[in-house]
């Protein structure tokens, strides 16, 4: 069973500065790291080396914001934590060779992969999305993608990973009069993403309405990307009752602590991430 160690009590700490927390974070477990200031707001590329890349297959964009409201344990500390042990754990296996022991903490190493084609990004300013989308801090990065000409790569947000057993990819929110190219890739966008699900979990996943994330600044600029968080399952039971759950009441207030994760939400994005890596799609 996992155990959250105490740098993620750091992380969450009101004093901690997150954009250095992380980026120093990352450069002792042995991987680079570069601030991309957008706008005022500061998103974290993470520099993996070029020979975990292959030109013939698709990139794999995965993002999860960092900035929060009060503690953030779950929004989105939980998500950004397990991503920044994943590059560790994989940083120390292309170190080290295939055969290298799990850590202490066993279940969240990396496994051992050739090449993993995962473009990782840690965004700054989602919180400012209830101002409107043109306002999230994530906007003027899916227009630099868009003015890049990227906007082929398979886009996955991660959002509130810290409770539950259950993986909950978000119902489509997409605008109108979107083109049928758009949506042809949206819709293989989503059946990859719940093949990978379907397999991490024991068939227990959901697709369910939940509120957009950095997902919708994609989608405003062309750009398919899904969203995924986490629910125990009572909860989603009360969401289909049309009843809120606990996980999304906790939001936003005090009740977002420590205490309120469930170290084996952890353990399952792991395997989503792992699973993530490891899918070969050709261009």
């Amino acid at each position: 069973m996992y155990t959250i160690p105490q740098a993620f009590k750091d992380f969450i700490s009101p004093t901690c500065n997150r954009t250095r927390f992380i980026q120093d974070y990352l450069k002792a477990g042995g991987v680079d790291s570069a601030v991309m200031s957008l706008e005022g707001k500061n998103h974290i590329y993470v520099k993996f080396p070029p020979q975990q890349y292959n030109p013939m297959f698709r990139i794999k964009t995965v993002i999860a914001h960092y900035d929060r409201i009060g503690i953030g344990a779950n929004d989105n500390s939980a998500a950004v934590f397990c991503l920044m042990e994943w590059a560790r754990g994989l940083a120390l296996r292309q170190a080290q060779g295939p055969h290298v022991a799990q850590g202490p903490r066993g279940v969240l190493g990396a496994q051992n992969i050739s090449f993993h084609n995962i473009r990782l990004i840690f965004t700054d300013g989602e919180e400012l999305g209830a101002g409107g989308i043109t306002e999230q801090g994530a906007f003027p990065l899916a227009q630099t993608f868009r003015k890049l000409g990227i906007t082929n790569d398979d886009i996955y947000v991660f959002d509130c990973m810290g409770r539950g057993d259950v993986p909950i990819l978000g119902a489509a929110k997409l605008p109108p009069n979107v083109s049928t190219r758009f949506l042809t890739a949206y819709s293989q966008l989503e059946d990859r993403t719940k093949q990978i699900l379907k397999s991490v979990a024991n068939g227990k996943w959901f697709t369910l309405p939940i509120s957009y994330s950095d997902n919708a600044s994609f989608i405003a600029n062309g750009i398919p990307a899904v969203v995924i968080t986490m629910l125990p399952s009572p909860e989603v039971q009360q969401v289909l009752a049309s009843q809120i759950p606990d996980t999304w009441k906790f939001l936003h207030t005090a009740k977002d602590n420590f205490d309120s994760l469930d170290p084996a939400a952890f353990e399952i994005f792991f395997k989503i991430i792992n699973q993530l890596a490891n899918q070969k799609n050709l261009l």
